[in-house]
């Protein structure tokens, strides 16, 4: 790990860990990279519970050069949710750990537990996961390769059923083999969570020409299906751990939308860098069916989770600006995270609007338009509006959170019209 350490730059960037297997476990940024990377492993250094374990489990690090510390934050941030590092989330409470543990019993159970010093005893503990969704969804991975039980219940005629997802082993709640047999996919189960799984695959494959050799083809079938499975599995975490390529491609994406940001905010004079945009567009045909859409862009990526539809309710007749009055009036009463940025699809009588309302709510946020024909940019109480070349990244920026600002209005008014010819839309 020192000779690791001694090649890592004194320079702003991302430090990446990694495990012996190629799992990533860690991103995070540092003004000095060498320095940072290095307080992790001296004897001083003040780590909590969960960093203690992940020290332990690093087995390589890899690291990206940027060109200060902002364009590190965006570039952490991109990547944290882009690949889930399972250490990246806050584990200060260990009562709050979500663990895969196997336990000692007769026929060993495979089971999500929050890990308590008390149940050390009771087997192996797999983890941390990010939340009771990764560990479950892990889970549901190694049911379609091996059969396991989580607790007592009456699952077997189920299984028995030819017809039945539980048939041929999987999701059983009751051993149907002896206990050599079911050890045997226990000790295969531990391999697979510890990343072991060549191991794993080749026993799949020699059980799978075992059944075929002795007639069991049903049995051969299902075990061929596990090993495809598997495999994709397999080229899915391959394209993960390739971190030094794909952060390389990830970085010059995440420099570009880092420019576009730094160029509006000085262009428009904004205090901080607008780490969060909304854009806002309306949909309709002369006022019928009409709707709203809000669209986000976070450190200026798409942000699916944090769209936003809306019906306009208020509203008779073909008037987009009173239109979006309404939806700014509707997100206002929102306890919604509060923007760096307002974006209206319109000119200045949209954005007109759109100003009242944020007056009305005692609010003072950065809002512009964009309008589509001459993509002119439209401030408050500026008569002239901003003209931007083709070429700019900050227009560019724009005009693709107003391009998808529109598609997503538009999506919803073609929904919403289509419910309204069955006569399903209240």
């Amino acid at each position: 790990m020192k000779v690791q350490i001694k090649k890592i730059p004194s320079q702003p960037g991302i430090y990446r860990f990694l495990d012996e297997s190629g799992r990533l476990l860690y991103i995070g940024k540092a003004k000095n990279l060498k320095n940072r990377v290095k307080s992790y492993f001296a004897k001083t250094a003040e780590l909590t519970p969960a960093k203690q374990q992940m020290v332990t489990a690093i087995k390589k690090i890899q690291f990206t050069i940027v060109t200060n510390e902002t364009e590190a934050l965006l570039l952490e941030r991109a990547l944290i949710n882009k690949y889930l590092p399972p250490y990246n989330v806050d584990l200060k409470d260990d009562k709050s750990w979500l663990y895969i543990m196997i336990t000692k019993d007769e026929f060993p159970k495979v089971i999500i537990t929050r890990k308590h010093k008390q149940q050390h005893q009771r087997g192996v503990f797999f983890g941390p996961y990010t939340s009771s969704l990764a560990a479950r969804q892990t889970l549901r991975l190694l049911k379609r390769i091996f059969p396991f039980y989580a607790q007592a219940g009456p699952m077997v005629d189920l299984a028995k059923n030819t017809r039945s997802r539980l048939h041929l082993g999987r999701y059983l709640n009751e051993p149907l083999t002896n206990q050599k047999e079911w050890l045997k996919n226990i000790r295969l189960i531990k391999k697979f969570l510890s990343g072991k799984n060549g191991e794993f695959k080749k026993s799949l494959h020699l059980t799978m020409l075992k059944e075929a050799k002795h007639g069991n083809f049903e049995r051969a079938a299902a075990l061929r299906d596990q090993l495809r499975y598997l495999e994709i599995i397999n080229q899915k975490q391959q394209v993960i751990n390739d971190q030094n390529e794909v952060n390389e491609a990830y970085l010059a994406k995440v420099k570009k939308n880092y420019l576009a940001l730094k160029q509006l905010q000085k262009i428009l004079k904004l205090k901080k860098l607008p780490a969060r945009i909304e854009c806002y567009d309306i949909s309709n045909i002369q006022g019928q069916l009409a709707v709203g859409s809000m669209v986000v862009l976070t450190d200026g990526q798409i942000d699916k989770s944090q769209y936003r539809k809306f019906k306009i309710k208020t509203v008779i007749g073909a008037n987009d600006p009173a239109m979006i009055a309404e939806v700014i009036k509707r997100r206002l009463k929102n306890d919604w995270p509060k923007p760096d940025l307002f974006v209206i699809d319109g000119g200045p009588t949209q954005l007109n609007a759109a100003v009242t309302q944020l007056k009305r709510a005692n609010l003072k946020l950065p809002i512009i338009s964009l309008a589509k024909r001459d993509e002119e940019i439209y401030l408050p109480n500026e008569a002239i509006p901003i003209k931007l070349p083709k070429f700019s990244p900050a227009l560019q920026l724009l005009q693709q959170i107003r391009d998808e600002a529109h598609r997503f209005a538009i999506t919803y008014y073609r929904r919403r019209h289509s419910k309204n010819l069955l006569g399903l839309d209240k």
